[in-house]
């Protein structure tokens, strides 16, 4: 996961709830808003995230990507509804950019990741949960070389376990981007890795590399191997 800063939500998007709000129009994400106004949402949400989803790190775009509301929007209307303080389903603040556009058909959440495995699983008001908005969210996770993910928190790890972060798909996807970045049979040395652990995860034209968390934690693991095998090297040399 990787910390995602909010910026301003689109000014047609707010024009639109202002005059609709004036004409006494009671809104609701799934039946009010059309193309013309969820495009700019999710351009704007891409935009701020670097091009890589909210939840998995993958690459998306406008064509792949869905609008996810972090605390379940069926749940925020509920709880409007019973006058219970929340966040809207409205609220630019609650959304991010997910892969994948639609939900696989003929598949259960059970066998899938990241914002179709959530679905509407929000326990203790999303407390038992990191979330991308979160200023520390990258220190609760741990990926290794291999492409496997941990928690390193008990939230943590009922992140992982909410978005299934360690399914088999992800992780050979992870891997494979690790491998290829890093070099399986020449891997890169240590000038290049100690310049890769220092830029990876910062934006390149307006987008983030895809996986660049597990890419850089990855990348740190390798130089700790570099510097083992120098160790190493010298130690056979003093002999």
């Amino acid at each position: 996961m990787k910390r995602i800063i909010k910026g301003q939500e689109p000014a047609s998007f707010i024009q639109f709830k202002q005059e609709n709000e004036k004409g006494g129009v009671k809104l609701r994400y799934d039946k009010s808003l059309g193309s013309a106004q969820r495009t700019p949402i999710k351009e704007a949400l891409l935009k701020e995230q670097g091009y890589i989803c909210a939840y998995t790190l993958k690459r998306i775009a406008l064509e792949s990507s869905h609008i996810e509301h972090l605390k379940p929007e069926e749940l925020c209307r509920k709880q409007m509804e019973e006058g219970i303080a929340t966040v809207s389903d409205l609220d630019y603040g609650n959304m991010v950019a997910c892969f994948p556009k639609n939900g696989p058909k003929g598949i259960s959440t059970e066998k899938y990741f990241g914002a179709i495995k959530k679905d509407q699983t929000w326990l203790n008001d999303g407390n038992d949960y990191i979330l991308p908005l979160h200023p520390n969210c990258e220190d609760h996770f741990q990926y290794n070389k291999s492409g496997g993910v941990q928690g390193t928190s008990v939230r943590g790890t009922n992140t992982v376990t909410l978005l299934a972060l360690d399914h088999p798909v992800l992780v050979e996807e992870r891997k494979k981007a690790i491998e290829s970045f890093i070099g399986k049979f020449n891997p890169i040395k240590k000038v290049k890795t100690t310049q890769a652990i220092k830029e990876i995860d910062q934006l390149n034209n307006g987008k983030f590399i895809e996986f660049c968390i597990p890419l850089k934690h990855s990348l740190v693991e390798h130089l700790a191997y570099l510097d083992k095998i120098e160790k190493k090297l010298k130690y056979a040399r003093k002999k």
